[in-house]
Parts: C-alpha cells; structure tokens; sequence
C-alpha cells in the first residue's frame, strides 16, 4: 500500500489533475490482472506503473514482465496487456506464445481472457473473450475477437525467425504493457 501511495503521488505531481488508482488493497489482491479494472488504470497505466508501449518481444517479456505481477498459479507465466483498439475500446488480454500450433511447426501467440470495456468511465457492458489462438503473421480484431487481416485489426503477432517474436500493436491501437506490480511482494 505504502508503494501504491508513492505511486500516485509522484502521478498526481506529473499530471494535471490528480491521478488515483482508487481502492487498490494489495493485502487482498491473489491476481492483479482482475484487479485491473480502475478506469484510471486502464486508459493511463504509465501513471501507476512502468510500462513498455506498442510492441514487446517475448525476449522482453522473458527479460522484464515474467514474474513481476501477482497472478494466481493458473496464470503464471502469462503476460499481461492493456488496450486501447482502433474503435476506442479499452480493455485488457493475458497472452502466452505456445508450442508448435500450425502445420509448419512455428508458434502460436495465444490471447487469454481478453476484456473490453464499451464504456471504461464506469465498467458498462463489458465484452468478454475466453481465448484467441493467432498463428504467426496474423492479426486480430479484438473488438470482434477474430483473426484475419486488414484495417480493422488491433494487434499483430510477427514471428521473425522462430526465436524472435512480438506482439504489437497496429491500425492506430495502442498497447502498454506493465513491467511491475502495484503492490509490493
């Protein structure tokens, strides 16, 4: 709590208008990533954490995410994103890239629990997709969680070579990706 309150200090010293991340009780949290649902959070996440935005490597994500949010042991190992889509939905998606996935051996980056806010100001109809598997090159439409191409995509998963590969975002979408926790551990 103490680092929750430094956070938004030194964010309220930064911004114009005081930022809050609200009641955030790290004493209660067992996985932040349901606890991300402030409003404050979601459209301004730099204000409460590091975060890395528009692309991260899984080099990145193995080097600077892995291990730094609470999840509960269901989820470990997943990273977590925040969103803003092309169509001005903001939400948030866990993501893993899995094991071989299609006929040629590459990998899959696989979106798990992927959660649109229609109104983020007060958490109102809020869309909810279980999972998206996106073979390498393609990208997704998360505002209607199908894989595809084309101007309506918001995020792309490009496999260079095998070893190196990214999420990132595309068609005016904005991604942040936090790199440590809001609670102490």
């Amino acid at each position: 709590m103490k680092r929750l309150c430094a956070l938004i200090a030194i964010a309220a010293g930064l911004a114009s208008a005081p930022a809050h991340a609200g009641s955030f009780d790290c004493s209660v949290v067992y996985d932040e990533f349901d606890s991300l649902m402030n409003k404050d959070f979601l459209t301004n996440p730099e204000n409460y954490v590091q975060v890395a935005t528009g692309k991260l490597t899984r080099a990145d994500y193995n080097g600077r995410q892995k291990g730094r949010l609470m999840l509960r042991p269901d989820r470990k190992g997943l990273g977590v994103a925040i969103v803003r889509t092309n169509k001005n939905t903001w939400g948030k998606f866990l993501f893993s890239w899995g094991g071989p996935g299609d006929a040629r051996g590459t990998p899959l980056l696989i979106l798990r629990d992927i959660t649109l806010f229609g109104r983020v100001q007060d958490g109102n109809a809020p869309k909810m997709t279980r999972e998206i598997r996106v073979s390498s090159s393609q990208t997704v439409d998360l505002d209607r969680g199908l894989t595809g191409e084309g101007p309506e995509s918001d995020i792309w998963f490009h496999d260079v070579d095998g070893k190196t590969m990214q999420v990132e975002a595309v068609n005016g979408a904005t991604l942040a990706f936090p790199m440590e926790t809001l609670c102490s551990q």
